[in-house]
């Protein structure tokens, strides 16, 4: 069975989905929301988009998803 792949999320993609999505279908991402104190358990309903200070979340997950490819690319 192949497992689907998603490719790279963009900025926006990482900021409006729910963080219990985000994390389902970005693993990778996980770490660094713990980094940074936000608990997937505890806020999985929620967006970044809701949160102050986000940018610095953002850059960290977009480091840690950039080495999916992107859109269209095999």
């Amino acid at each position: 069975m192949k497992m689907p792949f998603l490719p790279r999320p963009s900025r926006r993609d990482l900021e409006s989905r729910p963080l219990h999505v985000l994390v389902r279908d970005y693993p990778e991402t996980l770490a660094n929301l713990r980094e940074y104190g936000i608990q997937p358990e505890d806020f999985g309903h929620r967006r970044l988009e809701e949160f102050e200070d986000r940018d610095f979340i953002l850059d960290a997950l977009e480091d840690a998803t950039a080495w999916r490819p992107g859109v269209g690319v095999a």
